[in-house]
């Protein structure tokens, strides 16, 4: 039992509302209902709004818009201090999506350039799944980091070690992570921003987000929401 957040998606409703209305929205996923079969097992046993960590950045000129959420948390450092800017959710257009995955996008076009700019001045390299692959499928009695050694060598990588900052951005296997496509690779990233291990739909779905195509997903179910579609972020336990 951990906790988790899950996105929730819910249709226009007032600010005396928004707690009856995810719970209901959460009703269906409760642990222990009386009204399913013995083995049902459900998502969780108790839940709070908090985007802490996780909020949605507000569309400039609404910061004050009253149908915004903003929950007063009592953090271990003290009371949660939340920019005017930032919210744990509200009516889906006051929340600037893109704002949010914009500095993540930039940041994957500086890390693909600075990248490629470094491969560029050696020897091509092969990535890091070459030689994993061609070890297991014949060990030969080296290790792991026997084979490690052996991608490490690549003039390239030793060159990457040497620009530790840079390492830090793209880690230790950008022939694998980066990629051949620069777009999918800004893309990648910028996806990945905004979603939460789950995400309870309009329709009352419950969509488990693990992996590039359901972190996609994600951000194309959010876009298309309804402008007064309300999106808050919830904190369960589970």
């Amino acid at each position: 039992m951990a906790k988790e957040r899950v996105t929730v998606c819910l249709p226009p409703c007032e600010p005396a509302g928004l707690q009856q209305a995810i719970e209901r929205a959460m009703a269906p996923y409760r642990y222990e209902r009386e009204d399913m079969p013995a083995d049902w097992v459900g998502e969780w046993d108790h839940w709070y709004v908090s985007g802490a960590g996780c909020e949605f950045p507000v569309v400039a000129g609404h910061e004050g818009d009253p149908r915004l959420v903003r929950e007063e948390l009592e953090l271990s450092t003290g009371p949660r201090v939340l920019p005017s800017g930032l919210c744990d959710g509200g009516p889906r257009g006051l929340l600037d999506l893109e704002a949010a995955r914009r500095p993540a996008a930039e940041q994957a076009e500086r890390n693909w350039a600075d990248w490629h700019e470094l491969a560029a001045a050696h020897p091509a390299a092969q990535p890091f799944g070459v030689f994993r692959d061609r070890w297991l499928a014949d060990p030969a009695g080296r290790s792991h980091g026997d084979v490690w050694a052996e991608y490490a060598a690549q003039p390239v990588i030793k060159a990457l070690h040497n620009q530790p900052e840079l390492r830090d951005r793209v880690g230790g296997e950008p022939l694998d992570t980066l990629g051949t496509d620069r777009a999918a690779y800004v893309a990648r990233e910028a996806a990945a921003v905004l979603p939460t291990p789950a995400l309870l739909t309009l329709d009352g779905t419950w969509v488990g987000i693990a992996g590039d195509e359901r972190r996609a997903w994600f951000n194309t179910y959010l876009d298309a929401l309804p402008p007064e579609a309300m999106v808050v972020r919830v904190l369960y336990h589970g």
